[in-house]
């Protein structure tokens, strides 16, 4: 394994490992990969790799964030033996966009701001896409639709459009709720449907106004709600019953019983 002259392994060392893979003698199903076939595991090893910044465990994020490493390269390394580019290929091309989109550390420009970055960071991948018309052009279709509402509301505040103060995000989400409950009440459901999507875009630039990642808050109340019905199922087991035997009433208070028990 290639090392760095202080003895730590560099990232092109992942490269011969692909390659023993990827040989005569080596695995059978690394021989047959594809970068295609790869996709549901770059996405798998993303999502893990989400999971672990969410729940902040150190140790996980730095294996999860290995293997999607590993994926990468050995992407690089198909691409490689196809002709199509190389790793240095793909070093050399994120320096030069690196540098090209930081004129402020790289260049003459002076500007000292967060937004004033990426402001200056979506004018410069607007230019160098001239087939993209518009800022909110250009985000993969495959994106969930929470980071892809981030990302339009993040795009858009970069070049001014944005409320000034969460307090004014929180004022349109009280209205967007005002509005749901009048469909609901007139019984208007498609229109609830809509109002639906609106309150939860609002929530998303509450989200993005605090300085919290969406994806990142979600996983978090997923992931305490999974804890709290757990409870719920143990102790409704202990006594013999299940969830679906079992009233609103009793899980409701076996509920506030876990709330408790986090809280102490």
């Amino acid at each position: 394994m290639k090392e760095s002259p202080d003895g730590e392994a560099t990232l092109d060392s992942l490269l011969p490992l692909c390659r023993v893979l990827r040989g005569e003698q080596g695995c059978p199903w690394d021989r047959r990969q594809t970068i295609s076939s790869l996709t549901p595991y770059i996405l798998e090893e993303a999502h893990e790799l989400i999971d672990a910044i969410a729940a902040e465990q150190h140790s996980k994020l730095a294996e999860e964030l290995g293997d999607l490493i590993f994926l990468l390269v050995f992407c690089i390394e198909i691409a490689r033996e196809r002709g199509l580019f190389t790793l240095n290929d793909v070093v050399t091309s994120t320096q030069e966009k690196m540098r090209r989109r930081h004129p402020h550390v790289f260049g003459e420009t002076d500007i000292r701001e967060p937004g004033e970055v990426c402001r200056q960071w979506e004018e410069i991948k607007l230019q160098e896409e001239p087939e993209q018309s518009s800022l909110l052009e250009g985000l993969s279709p495959t994106l969930s639709a929470l980071v892809a509402s981030f990302r339009l509301q993040e795009k858009a505040a970069a070049v001014g459009f944005d409320w000034p103060k969460p307090g004014d995000v929180i004022a349109k989400m009280r209205e967007e709720l005002q509005e749901l409950e009048e469909a609901l009440s007139e019984g208007r459901r498609e229109a609830a449907g809509k109002e639906i999507g609106d309150l939860l875009f609002s929530v998303v630039n509450l989200a993005r106004k605090l300085g919290e990642n969406p994806e990142v808050c979600l996983r978090h109340t997923m992931a305490k709600f999974q804890r709290r019905f757990a409870h719920i199922e143990k102790a409704l087991g202990k006594e013999g019953k299940t969830p679906s035997g079992s009233t609103l009433e009793e899980m409701d208070e076996l509920w506030n019983k876990a709330k408790r028990d986090e809280r102490e």
